[in-house]
């Protein structure tokens, strides 16, 4: 994702290190170009010199004019107290040692500007966008570097150093190191003997029903028995899908006809995990679209019956801001709990991950990648955000 940062950055700093050695005097950075303004200023008042030269051109005085105009002159020598005149040089010494030492501070080191980083994230905030990362996202990213950014100084040979990983460290921020699901369904099997009931939501096509077979698979790898709910009664083939997943896993199914009230299949799902000592129990849901009010109140009904330990919203990686907004309303709805993002195997550009995670301000679980029951990875913000080639 950021191979095109990288390239944007280094040319960006060595137009920054030309600045700093006066390559470009149009651009140098604050601390050269204070200094030559110190450095001028004395130069101002030498230049009152002249008009001394001009009075002196002028048409020699009268006899008796003479003396009035030397008395005067008498009078303005006498009237500038000594100490006056030995604060004013000392003024004009001053500005000589600071502007020195700016001179070689600004050899070794660089203070970037308001400009400089707006300049910077210009480009960075077309890549952002470019790569499926919401707006609302890219802003909160851009006060959160200009905060780190703006006015440190920088050594000039660690400038592209530093960008990047203060880069890094505002994703490592937004994103949310998951804790592993298989971790808290053993907690609960050790501690209640109770089966651990996790819920699926999400639009239809985004891989819900697959990523629920997925997980299921995995569940029974690692020793926990499963128990399918095909709580989808609303998407025709809906539950001839599951079933499907089902016969192969080798997995019971609890399913109702269609058109039947999806909290009762829950409720059945937990009650027939509970008699036949079943670990888990996974939840399919309608493909719900986030704009109906009354599909989303079918989903509290769900919760309520069925206690859910975890509540995960499903979404495609490569949707962009529609999964962003999707992940808000679920959000909103049913607080979920965190997210499976799926197709994550052809989506080059990652934004989708990092705008779900600042909207709801919760864990990506797992990432789909790829169509067999084994492609299904416990999420990794340290390996992700070095994917992204920072």
């Amino acid at each position: 994702m950021f191979n095109k940062l990288k390239e944007k950055l280094k040319n960006w700093i060595k137009k920054s290190k030309k600045t700093i050695s006066g390559e470009d005097t149009s651009k140098k950075p604050l601390g050269v170009l204070d200094a030559e303004k110190v450095e001028k200023a004395p130069k101002k008042e030498k230049k009152a010199k002249p008009k001394e030269e001009v009075i002196e051109q002028e048409p020699q005085l009268k006899p008796q004019e003479q003396g009035t105009a030397i008395e005067i002159e008498t009078e303005i020598e006498q009237g500038v107290p000594q100490e006056q005149i030995d604060q004013e040089l000392e003024k004009t010494e001053k500005p000589t040692k600071a502007s020195l030492f700016t001179k070689i501070k600004s050899r070794f080191s660089y203070k970037i500007s308001e400009q400089d980083f707006d300049s910077i994230f210009d480009d960075l905030e077309t890549l952002f966008l470019e790569n499926n990362v919401a707006l609302e996202v890219v802003e909160d990213i851009k006060s959160k570097l200009s905060e780190k950014l703006i006015g440190k100084e920088i050594d000039k040979q660690d400038l592209e150093t530093e960008i990047k990983q203060e880069l890094k460290n505002t994703l490592n921020e937004i994103l949310i190191e998951p804790d592993n699901p298989l971790d808290a369904i053993k907690e609960k099997k050790q501690s209640q003997h109770k089966p651990f009931i996790i819920l699926f939501f999400g639009i239809n096509g985004t891989g819900k029903t697959t990523s629920i077979a997925k997980f299921a698979h995995l569940l029974k790898k690692n020793n926990f028995s499963v128990v399918l709910a095909a709580a989808d009664t609303f998407r025709a083939a809906s539950i001839e899908q599951i079933q499907i997943h089902a016969n192969k896993l080798n997995v019971p199914l609890i399913k109702h006809d269609y058109g039947a009230d999806p909290s009762a299949v829950g409720f059945d799902a937990v009650k027939y995990a509970e008699k036949h000592k079943k670990d888990v129990v996974l939840i399919d849901t309608a493909g719900r679209m986030h704009t109906k009010t009354n599909l989303l109140s079918e989903m509290e009904k769900i919760c309520r019956v069925t206690q859910p330990d975890l509540k995960i919203f499903v979404a495609e990686s490569i949707a962009g801001n529609d999964a962003t907004e999707q992940a808000k309303k679920f959000n909103e709805m049913i607080e979920i709990d965190g997210s499976i993002l799926t197709k994550a195997d052809i989506d080059e550009k990652g934004g989708t991950i990092i705008s779900v995670s600042h909207a709801i301000h919760k864990p990506s679980f797992y990432l789909g990648t790829g169509q067999e029951y084994q492609d299904l990875k416990l999420f990794d913000k340290q390996k992700f955000i070095d994917d992204l080639g920072l």
